[in-house]
Order: structure tokens, then C-alpha cells, then sequence
């Protein structure tokens, strides 16, 4: 039997966090922030290379997988590269304690193979997020066999051809989040 779960918070400067960080540890990668003011997202794990950038190093990290990010129509192709999607989130906010992303924390079915949960999720993302303008990058965590689970990270400004424009407000609605549940 799955167990329902479906948790949202902000990724913000405020509280701490980078944008960048924050994907390469859901993603198990290792990505630059090429952000001046950007905070390492864990305690310790700052490291700057030999230009000053962060490197967020997660490579280690067991557990993830699959991830992939999928792009509204008209977004820039470039966003489909996780460092370069973030880093322009980052590079977008001027304000120090800017919501950079939202994250979405979705269970999974236990019984559910991975083909079937990836289908699950495009498709539940699609239509929830990526249809209404936002960037959606989601990683699949198989880090216990009883707690298959998906994080969902979203941008929070419109995106164009150009790049991303305003702040959606209407996606911080209490009502919108009832919808995604």
C-alpha cells in the first residue's frame, strides 16, 4: 500500500540556501555556482575552485535514480543543463533573502517500478507546473526500498525565449498548493 506524502518549501537566500546547491544534492551531481553572493547550502560543503566559484560536490550520494528537467514551451533550450538552469535563477535575484526555487516532495509507490513512477511524475508535472510556465528539475531518490520518493524543484518566475521575466505570485497561493495535493 503507498502512503501519501506531498511537502512544499521554499529555497530561499534567506534562510541560507543556494538554488545551485540545492539541485546538485537532489541530483547527486557536482555543479558550480558561478553566483558571487551565492551561500553554500550545507555547512562544510563549500569549496571554491581555483575562479572562486562554490563547487556543490554530491557525487557521492547514493540513491538517485533518475533526474531530468523538463522546459515549458519557449524556454531557452541552454535551461535543459542543470548548472546553467540554476546558476541564471541565481544570477536573476538581486535581493538577499530571494525565494530562488520551490521544491515539491512527492512519495512514491513502493510496488511501483521506475518506468512507471517516471511516467507518473512527467506526466503529473506537466500538467501541474511545467504547463503553466514553470522549469520543473525532479530527481528520483531510491535511497530505502520503503521510502521511494521524487524532489521537485520549480522555478518561481515566468520564463521566456529571453530568459525568466517576473515573479509569479500566484503560484505561492495556499489554493494552488491544495491543487497540486
Amino acid at each position: 500500500m503507498a502512503i501519501y506524502h506531498l511537502s512544499a518549501q521554499m529555497i530561499s537566500r534567506g534562510s541560507g540556501r543556494s538554488a545551485v546547491g540545492a539541485a546538485a544534492y537532489r541530483s547527486g551531481e557536482k555543479l558550480r555556482s558561478h553566483s558571487v553572493g551565492t551561500v553554500a547550502y550545507r555547512a562544510g560543503e563549500e569549496i571554491r575552485d581555483d575562479d572562486g566559484e562554490i563547487v556543490h560536490d554530491y557525487t557521492k550520494r547514493n540513491g538517485v535514480v533518475h533526474k531530468e528537467i523538463i522546459l515549458p514551451d519557449g524556454a531557452p533550450k541552454e535551461y535543459k543543463d542543470r548548472q546553467t538552469l540554476w546558476n541564471a535563477v541565481e544570477k536573476r535575484e538581486k535581493r538577499h533573502d530571494a525565494q530562488l526555487a520551490r521544491e515539491i516532495n512527492v512519495a512514491l509507490a513502493i510496488g511501483s517500478k521506475l518506468e512507471e513512477q517516471k511516467a507518473l511524475l512527467r506526466e503529473y508535472i506537466k500538467e501541474k507546473f511545467v504547463d503553466k510556465g514553470m522549469i520543473a528539475d525532479f530527481a528520483i531518490h531510491h535511497t530505502r526500498a520503503e521510502n521511494p520518493h521524487a524532489h521537485i524543484m520549480l522555478t518561481t518566475r515566468t520564463v521566456t525565449p529571453e530568459g525568466f521575466g517576473n515573479k509569479n505570485r500566484e503560484w505561492n497561493s495556499r489554493q494552488i498548493l491544495v491543487e497540486w495535493r
